[in-house]
């Protein structure tokens, strides 16, 4: 990804830091079909915008505002791509500029009358997809909407149905029984789980991550206390977070198993170096 980009009200550090987390984030990920892609804000639009850029139409397909500083922005972008296995790109807002006065995504009909298709998209998904799929134009000039909603249809499979079907690079990793050391993941998603065993609220995290080469790994953070809540972490609880780094200074492969083509390797006897 290029690193020639004007950068509006970020710092070097933290335009690093996050370079570096969209890096990692596209670890195992391809670019064949295109790719997503980060505008960069300026002092016109100082907010970073969420495009899809498809191989074969020659307009960026405009999708949402992400927010108003970089960090944040790349941040929801991973959550929307968390399991697509699209690349992420950051280009500069003038690649972008001509797109966004552009009427053919205006709605000239029915109840979103005068609203963009993007504006539509994120309040109503469900009426774009009905414009992709059963909006038939008996004008001519509503060819190119019809398109337009088309590929909507394609950007809300990738978000939503494609993420239980990964084109998945994990393998297995290591034998059972095997002690794995020094493993450095990136947290894909956390939940909370409730000790069953214990009569108060210990709360477990259940963790997903993958390592560098996209191979996913799962495992449970025990309690680190009681809890007040089966909501809540206990205070004296490591909490984990969405795409953070964990680093796992040694950890016991306990089974391996394959869910909707993808590849896990359960890991168990978790140690999280300090």
């Amino acid at each position: 990804m290029s690193r020639n980009l004007t950068l509006y009200q970020v710092s070097p550090r933290l335009a690093e830091k996050v370079f570096g987390s969209i890096d990692e984030f596209n670890r195992g990920r391809t670019n064949a079909n295109g790719c997503y892609a980060i505008s960069m804000a300026t002092a016109y639009r100082p907010y970073y915008g969420f495009w899809r850029i498809f191989p074969n139409v020659q307009a960026p397909l405009f999708i949402r505002t992400l927010a108003v500083t970089f960090d944040t922005a790349s941040e929801r972008a991973f959550a929307l791509l968390q399991n697509c296995n699209i690349r992420l790109e950051a280009f500069d807002n003038q690649i972008f500029e001509s797109y966004y006065g552009s009427s053919d995504d205006m709605i000239p009909f029915g109840k979103y009358r005068g609203k963009r298709m993007s504006e539509i998209y994120y309040i109503d998904p469900s009426y774009v997809l009905w414009l992709a799929n059963k909006f038939q134009p008996e004008q001519k000039r509503y060819e190119p909407l019809a398109e337009k909603a088309k590929l909507f249809a394609r950007v809300h499979f990738e978000l939503t149905v494609q993420k239980r079907h990964i084109s998945s690079v994990s393998r297995n990793v290591g034998q059972v029984g095997e002690t794995l050391r020094e493993l450095f993941l990136t947290v894909l998603g956390v939940r909370f789980q409730v000790d069953t065993y214990k009569p108060d609220f210990y709360v477990d995290q259940s963790v997903l991550a993958a390592d560098r080469d996209g191979n996913r790994f799962v495992f449970t953070i025990k309690a680190g206390g009681r809890s007040l809540s089966p909501n809540a972490l206990s205070c004296h609880s490591l909490k984990i977070t969405p795409h953070g780094m964990l680093h796992l200074s040694s950890a016991r492969v306990m089974s391996h198993y394959e869910s909707h083509g993808v590849r896990y390797t359960r890991l168990g006897y978790v140690k999280i170096a300090r």
